[in-house]
């Protein structure tokens, strides 16, 4: 669909990871890939929008989507993230998180902040796959 609009301010970021020089941070900021999202129509008529979380990439989020995105004249009810594996055999999706689930589980990887920008570093299989730890692997 593309009647989304975002709007990406440029802000000098936080860092939250000390040991990752602010060369790196600015590196990162401009090489990460930037999430954004796919919005479905579910069977009862409500919309999901959803955004991939993959394997040994660094990646922008959005850290509230529902301030960086809107649908014109429509509601999103159901923010969710899919985290995709590049080395599973079995298939690529190792599961979904409801959004700010995953935005909490994911704090220990995030690198900056710049306004409403999360800097993700790039997580391996094993860390992508812990963030399910007591959650079931698929909502949608």
């Amino acid at each position: 669909m593309g009647l989304f609009t975002s709007k990406r301010k440029e802000k000098k970021s936080e860092i939250s990871d000390r040991s990752i020089s602010q060369e790196e941070i600015n590196r990162l900021w401009k090489e990460a890939y930037q999430a954004n999202p796919k919005v479905y129509e579910k069977t009862d008529g409500t919309l999901l929008a959803g955004f991939s979380l993959t394997e040994d990439t660094c990646s922008l989020f959005p850290v509230v989507p529902e301030k960086q995105w809107n649908l014109e004249g429509k509601t999103i009810s159901e923010w969710i993230i899919t985290a995709v594996s590049l080395t599973n055999p079995q298939g690529g999706i190792i599961g979904q998180i409801e959004y700010h689930e995953a935005m909490k589980r994911l704090q220990p990887f995030i690198i900056a902040v710049s306004g409403n920008w999360a800097l993700i570093r790039a997580m391996t299989h094993n860390e992508l796959d812990k963030l399910f730890e007591n959650l079931p692997r698929k909502l949608v």
